[in-house]
């Protein structure tokens, strides 16, 4: 009886020893700190600031690696520094139109890893054109505003800005937004130069009304676009929808659906067209939108 009571107690006591230690080595815990040290490498892992970049000739961008240790190293390499080359520092500049790469490698102790960075180099814009010299707005209503850039192949983009961001802000990418009734202009910009020194641009004109008279504030001025030539008919609108510093504007206080009246009749008192025509268009009269606000520009 002594001898079964011990072989029992020795069957028990092993399989307890047993599950103790078997149990915590499951394959269920083995995957579970598998997927965390997965998880944790790669957070961890190297990688660029950018895996691709276009540039115009002559600009500059700096590449950087993120994720680095204290004792990393990193050297960059330009696989065609004819196209665009890179310093010590990961500066990358476009020298002529074409396509190379830029390699970042990473030394840690043994381990060696490297990274690349397309790179695409055009050439840049000489002009700028907006396809709308005119755009009427209702408030809170939206558009784009599309240029044309030459030459053709450029990939240079075009700089937009708002006169007055109070009454319309406009994107990076050209997106026009209403905030306020009003006129202003939106420019469209690039880095070529004039004679003078500043940047070339083109101008829009925006009109911001109620929504209700947009429609027909656009009809009315499509269909009278020959006062468009009369002089100084750029700054009688500005009269109109922004007032003067000695009087408040036309537009501001008139009613909804009555917009096109008011202007048709403001600009019958300022030019007499109610009697017979003594106003002679101005050949020059093309060019005053951008000549009234050309310096100011540059002041933006």
């Amino acid at each position: 009886m002594l001898i079964k009571l011990i072989k029992k107690i020795t069957i028990t006591l092993g399989l307890l020893l047993f599950f103790t230690l078997i149990i915590p080595l499951t394959p269920y815990n083995a995957q579970t700190v598998k997927a965390v040290s997965i998880e944790k490498e790669k957070s961890n892992d190297y990688r660029l600031n950018i895996r691709s970049i276009t540039l115009v000739t002559d600009k500059s961008f700096t590449l950087r690696v993120y994720n680095l240790s204290e004792n990393a190293k990193v050297s960059f390499k330009s696989n065609d520094s004819e196209i665009a080359s890179v310093n010590d520092d990961g500066r990358i500049t476009a020298k002529k139109v074409g396509t190379t790469a830029v390699v970042a490698t990473i030394k840690d102790g043994d381990n060696s890893t490297s990274l690349k960075c397309d790179v695409t180099v055009g050439p840049p814009a000489f002009s700028v054109r907006i396809t709308k010299s005119r755009i009427i707005l209702g408030v809170n209503q939206s558009d784009i505003l599309k240029v044309i850039l030459k030459p053709s192949n450029t990939v240079e983009l075009a700089k937009f800005s708002s006169y007055n961001s109070d009454i319309a802000s406009i994107s990076v990418g050209g997106r026009v937004t209403a905030q306020s009734k009003g006129l202003t202009y939106l420019f469209a910009e690039i880095d070529a130069k004039y004679i003078n020194g500043n940047n070339k641009f083109d101008v829009c004109t925006l009109i911001v009304t109620d929504p209700d008279d947009a429609s027909a504030l656009e009809r009315y001025l499509s269909s009278n676009s020959e006062m468009e030539m009369l002089p100084g008919f750029s700054k009688a609108l500005e009269e109109f929808f922004n007032g003067t510093s000695e009087k408040k504007a036309i537009a501001s206080s008139t009613e909804s659906g009555k917009l096109v009246d008011a202007l048709d009749q403001f600009l019958a008192e300022r030019y007499n067209l109610d009697k017979e025509n003594n106003q002679e268009p101005s050949n020059e009269a093309g060019n005053e939108k951008r000549e009234a606000v050309s310096e100011d520009k540059h002041k933006i």
